[in-house]
C-alpha cells in the first residue's frame, strides 16, 4: 500500500472516531453537535480542557480518563 493511501486511510480512521466520539456525546449527554464534537476533540488528543458541561455518570464512564 502506498504511503499516500495509507495516510489516507489514517486520517480517515481519526474523523469516523471524532464523529463517533461526538454522537456518543450528544446521545448520553444530549449536547449539540459541535459541543459533542470539541469534547471528542479534546478527549482524543489528550488535552485535557475542562469539559463543556459537567458530565453526567454515563458521560464520565464514555471519556476515558475522568474521574467518576
Amino acid at each position: 500500500m502506498s504511503s499516500s493511501r495509507r495516510l489516507l486511510w489514517g486520517i480517515s480512521a481519526l474523523a469516523v472516531i471524532m464523529v463517533i466520539g461526538a454522537i456518543g456525546y450528544m446521545l448520553i449527554e444530549s449536547w449539540p453537535f459541535i459541543d459533542a464534537l470539541y469534547m471528542a476533540i479534546i478527549t482524543i488528543s489528550t488535552v485535557g480542557y475542562a469539559e463543556v458541561h459537567p458530565l453526567s455518570a454515563g458521560g464520565q464512564i464514555f471519556s476515558p480518563g475522568r474521574n467518576l
